[in-house]
């Protein structure tokens, strides 16, 4: 591919109809016995974008030196959240029940005290209250075994009487339960993970698991709440990236968002090469990170300078290259 001069980069919309008209005009024939013209060779078969320093100014390209960064592995997974109405269905019969039980166990005592005073309290008055105190502390017992039973272990670890109280928050928006699921890695309670991207990330700690697996992905999901500013971002049914650390730590370069363009399904970022070179290079193997993307060590690497204005102008050049060719 031949360099890009600064006119023909300010010329490139006039291209297309002149090599329209081009096609579309009679040519000579060649002499007879006329040797036919060798093809022209591409200066460059590095698949490269070349620019003069005319054109490079024009389109406004600018590049900066990569460096060294590291990065904790990580697997990823997703959370999403989950609707809380059936536990406050559940929060409600909590209080009803405990309500039913303190009351229930304050007559079996005062019975027991008439009793045992002066026998105005007839020994069978007792034993119904004492019969009556046992079934309400049942009903509060299975209303706390529903949240293990339906939403999962780790959520029950809170504690019974906290359930009102989650209930409250989540209806005004101020937490969220999340499910995450992330099948490379098992997740036990108080297990760090990070939900989201970018600026509404935030790190929550693991609950414990959730009651039932995720039916497409096999894995045992865990429980984990999100509270605060972040909770407003994670709306029942939306889905969140979710990364949990592996404990090793790779080696790379941070690439800047600015630098990182989208094409053919992937991630790519424009790096400098020879005097008037880019060549684009698929950003394999990253990972969001604070700043940028991370990569690990490979096509890229520290010192490598990479285009952070202007690459989309050589994703056009790019992709224009071939008509321009034919």
């Amino acid at each position: 591919m031949k360099p890009v001069t600064g006119g023909a980069l300010a010329a490139g919309g006039a291209l297309v109809g002149a090599l329209a008209m081009y096609l579309l005009a009679p040519h000579a024939a060649e002499p007879a016995g006329a040797e036919p013209a060798a093809a022209e060779a591409p200066e460059a078969a590095d698949g490269a974008v070349h620019l003069e320093a005319e054109a490079v100014k024009q389109a406004g390209i600018r590049t900066i030196a990569l460096v060294t960064a590291a990065q904790q592995g990580a697997s990823i997974g997703y959370a999403r959240a989950l609707d809380l109405a059936p536990l406050a269905a559940i929060a409600s019969d909590i209080l009803t029940a405990q309500a039913a039980a303190d009351a229930s166990t304050r007559e079996q005592h005062r019975l027991e005290r008439l009793s045992a005073a002066d026998d105005s309290a007839s020994r069978r008055e007792v034993e119904a209250s004492r019969a009556q105190g046992a079934t309400d502390r049942a009903k509060l017992t299975l209303a706390c075994q529903r949240v293990s039973l339906e939403f999962g272990a780790g959520l029950s670890r809170l504690g019974c009487a906290a359930m009102p109280g989650l209930v409250r928050e989540a209806a005004a928006g101020q937490a969220v339960l999340l499910r995450i699921d992330i099948p490379a890695t098992p997740l036990f309670a108080g297990a760090a993970v990070e939900v989201g991207e970018g600026a509404s990330a935030a790190r929550v700690a693991v609950l414990g698991p959730a009651a039932a697996g995720d039916a497409q992905l096999q894995t045992a999901g865990v429980l984990a709440l999100l509270r605060g500013r972040a909770a407003a971002q994670a709306q029942v049914g939306r889905v969140l990236p979710a990364r949990a650390g592996t404990g090793a730590v790779r080696s790379g370069v941070l690439v800047p968002r600015e630098a990182i363009v989208r094409a053919d399904g992937g991630l790519f970022a424009y790096r400098a090469t020879g005097k008037d070179g880019f060549i684009r290079v698929p950003l394999e193997g990253g990972a969001v990170s604070d700043g940028g993307w991370f990569v690990p060590a490979g096509a890229l690497k520290p010192g490598d300078r990479i285009v952070v204005s202007g690459a989309g102008t050589l994703l056009g050049l790019e992709h224009a290259a071939p008509a321009e060719a034919e």
